[in-house]
């Protein structure tokens, strides 16, 4: 249930998720201290809320109380509405479209997916067709571009194509079997591939051959 539902449920606590996104709300404490006066109106049995009252109880002049009520109205957080009640006029401020912004805020959105940089994708495009000797297709740009969104970094899929053309298998398969397998074993970043080539190169190397004296030391014990 999202805040405004809440209130409209009779749920009129404010929520504690304003403080923590104050900043992304209000431009500044003075306009959210003035619109929890409106707030306070709306979910009460308060009628009446002059501007000369509410800068009295914070210490403000009426032209300050005046300049965050509009300001509050020019970011859509404070509405001026009309009402009848017992057939007379009144005129009151909703508070709620405060609320309708903060579940904006929290509310995931499709399009929040990160994009890779433009400049960055076409470079990395006109690395693996130089590369592989050959323009990518349609389907291998798009999953070049689906795997940069994943979160691979540009310098990673540099590194799995480095690796690719080292063993002689420049091709789009066998570079996300590289990925994949990076992937697995925990590797993001190009430092641990670094590593790793390091650890494997390591394994590799002849291991030293013991000391002439050991060597001698060894032939004795075969000695009558």
């Amino acid at each position: 249930m999202s805040y405004l539902q809440q209130f409209k449920s009779g749920n009129v606590v404010l929520p504690a998720a304003l403080l923590f996104h104050l900043k992304e709300v209000f431009s500044s404490m003075d306009d959210f201290l003035v619109w929890q006066f409106f707030f306070y109106q709306n979910t009460s049995q308060l009628e009446e809320l002059a501007p000369s009252t509410i800068a009295e109880a914070i210490g403000k002049t009426v032209a300050e109380v005046n300049q965050s009520i509009s300001s509050l109205q020019e970011a859509g957080l404070l509405e001026f509405k009309t009402i009848e009640l017992a057939g007379e006029i009144e005129m009151i401020f909703d508070a709620l479209p405060a609320l309708a912004k903060l579940d904006d805020i929290l509310t995931p959105k499709k399009d929040q997916q990160p994009q890779p940089k433009t400049n960055d994708f076409k470079a990395v495009v006109g690395d693996f067709e130089r590369e592989l000797g050959r323009l990518l297709s349609p389907f291998e740009i798009e999953d070049l571009e689906k795997t940069l969104q994943e979160g691979v970094s540009v310098e990673l899929m540099r590194a799995a194509l480095k690796e690719a053309v080292f063993n002689g298998k420049s091709n789009w398969k066998y570079i996300q079997a590289i990925l994949r397998n990076w992937r697995r074993e925990g590797i993001t970043t190009v430092g641990q591939v670094e590593a790793k080539q390091a650890e494997r190169e390591a394994g590799l190397q002849p291991q030293p051959a013991a000391n002439l004296a050991d060597f001698r030391a060894a032939l004795d014990v075969f000695k009558d």
